[in-house]
């Protein structure tokens, strides 16, 4: 009976954790990410501005995706010598990847950079659930 209950919850658990959707501002970073775009242009692109002191704002929201989405592997994050960065960039993960996101220069545009960090499909994208 015992063995019988936990199948039981094992399957229900299962189910409920299909049934999870993702906010809205995850979907932002799924494409963002699907188009290898700079971290500045999703902070621009979802403030719909030009004024980097407006994109401050959303940068813990985006800082939070990013590290949690990266563990999970459903998107990568590269420093490169240009866009897309993940061309010939390098993978940054773990706190090397948390020291870089809470660094606000990291979110800043630049004319002419010297390197661009970026968003890529991570090897679990797919996995990626579905938006609300």
């Amino acid at each position: 009976m015992e063995q019988s209950m936990k199948s039981i919850r094992h399957v229900f658990t299962q189910r409920v954790y299909s049934m999870e959707s993702i906010t809205h501002e995850e979907e932002y970073v799924r494409f963002n990410a699907r188009e290898y775009s700079p971290l500045w242009s999703l902070l621009a692109d979802w403030s719909k501005s030009e004024d980097e002191e407006e994109w401050r704002q959303h940068i813990p929201v985006f800082t939070e995706i990013i590290s949690r989405w990266s563990r999970k592997g459903y998107i990568a994050v590269h420093v490169g010598p240009e866009w897309p960065a993940f061309d010939g960039g390098e993978l940054i993960t773990g706190p090397d990847l948390e020291r870089l996101l809470e660094d606000h220069t990291t979110w800043e545009y630049e004319e002419n950079p010297d390197r661009v960090i970026g968003l890529s499909p991570g090897r679990n994208f797919q996995e990626i659930p579905p938006a609300r």
